[in-house]
C-alpha cells in the first residue's frame, strides 16, 4: 500500500513568497511588526461582511477617537456608529464592539488576551477573529481561516473539509507549527489574484504543479472537488449558466502580506466584499 507524500510547505511558501515579491517569509516580519492587538481585534469584528476600504477608513476613524479598551468601553452606542456605518450592520458592530472592549477591561485589565482560549471567551470573537489577533497582533503562530484558506486549501489536497472551521482543525493538526504564520497572508493574497473562486487562473499558477487539482486538470482527470472541474462554477453549476465570462485580470498585489489590520488577515482586491 503506497502512501502519498507529505505536502511540502515549504517549498509551496517560498514558490508563493517568490511570485508576490514579499521577500523571505521565514524573516519573522509579522513578529517584529504586529500591530495594536486591540485594534486588530475591533478591525476583524469590523470586517465582517464588508469591504475592505469600508473598515480601513472606519477603523481609522474610530480609532482616533477610541483607540483602547478603556475609551472604547466609556463610549455609547449611538456614538460609536456614526463611526463606523461604511462597514454595515452598524448597530449591531457598534454593541458588540462596546461589549468586547468592555469585557477586556473588566476581566483582562484592559489587555487583550494572548490565548485562542480566552479570545474565544470575548462577544463576536470566534476562531478566525481570534487566529488573527494571535497572528497580526502578537505574532504568535495561529491558524486564521477565511473562505480563500478554506478554499484554496482544498484545491491543494492538503485537507477535505466542508467548512473554515473542519479547515482550521485539519490545518492544525497536519501543518508544521513554522508554517503557520505565513499562511493566512499568502493564500489569501494567492485567493485574490490566482486562484479565485471563480475561473481560478491555474496555468499562471507558481505552484500549479504542487497543486493536486491543477495537476489533476493539467492531465483531464477530475480534481478533488466536483466544483474546480473543467467548466464548473463553485456550488456544482456549470459555469455556462453563470452568464458571465472571466474579467479582465487585476494586477498582481506586492508588497508585504501584512497592513493595518483593520481587515489584515484577508486582504481583498478592491471592490469585493467579504464573505
Amino acid at each position: 500500500m503506497t502512501t502519498d507524500p507529505p505536502f511540502d510547505w515549504e517549498a509551496f511558501l517560498d514558490r508563493l513568497g517568490a511570485f508576490y515579491h514579499i521577500g523571505d517569509w521565514r524573516v519573522p516580519y509579522l513578529r517584529d511588526h504586529a500591530e495594536d492587538p486591540f485594534q486588530v481585534l475591533i478591525g476583524t469584528i469590523l470586517s465582517q461582511r464588508t469591504r475592505d476600504e469600508n473598515t480601513d477608513t472606519a477603523s481609522a476613524r474610530l480609532f482616533a477617537k477610541y483607540p483602547d479598551a478603556r475609551t472604547l468601553a466609556r463610549a455609547t452606542a449611538r456614538q460609536i456608529e456614526p463611526l463606523i456605518r461604511e462597514t454595515g450592520f452598524y448597530h449591531t458592530k457598534a454593541r458588540a464592539i462596546r461589549a468586547c472592549a468592555q469585557e477586556i477591561l473588566d476581566r483582562f485589565g484592559g489587555v487583550v488576551p494572548r490565548t485562542l482560549e480566552e479570545l474565544t471567551t470575548l462577544p463576536s470573537v470566534g476562531p478566525k477573529t481570534a487566529n488573527c489577533v494571535l497572528v497580526f497582533g502578537y505574532g504568535i503562530p495561529g491558524m486564521p481561516v477565511d473562505t480563500h484558506v478554506h478554499r484554496i486549501s482544498n484545491r491543494l489536497g492538503v485537507v477535505r473539509t466542508d467548512t473554515p472551521e473542519e479547515t482550521e482543525a485539519a490545518l492544525r493538526a497536519s501543518v508544521p507549527e513554522r508554517y503557520w504564520i505565513p499562511v493566512n497572508p499568502l493564500l489569501v493574497q494567492h485567493g485574490q489574484n490566482l486562484c479565485r473562486p471563480i475561473h481560478p487562473k491555474c496555468p499562471e499558477c507558481p505552484v500549479r504543479s504542487l497543486c493536486a487539482t491543477g495537476r489533476a486538470l493539467a492531465k483531464g482527470r477530475a480534481p478533488p472537488r466536483p466544483a474546480d472541474g473543467p467548466g464548473r462554477a463553485p456550488g456544482n453549476r456549470p459555469m455556462a449558466r453563470a452568464g458571465r465570462r472571466a474579467g479582465p485580470g487585476r494586477r498582481l498585489a506586492s508588497g508585504t502580506p501584512v497592513r493595518s489590520r483593520a481587515a489584515a488577515a484577508s486582504r481583498r482586491p478592491r471592490g469585493s466584499r467579504r464573505r
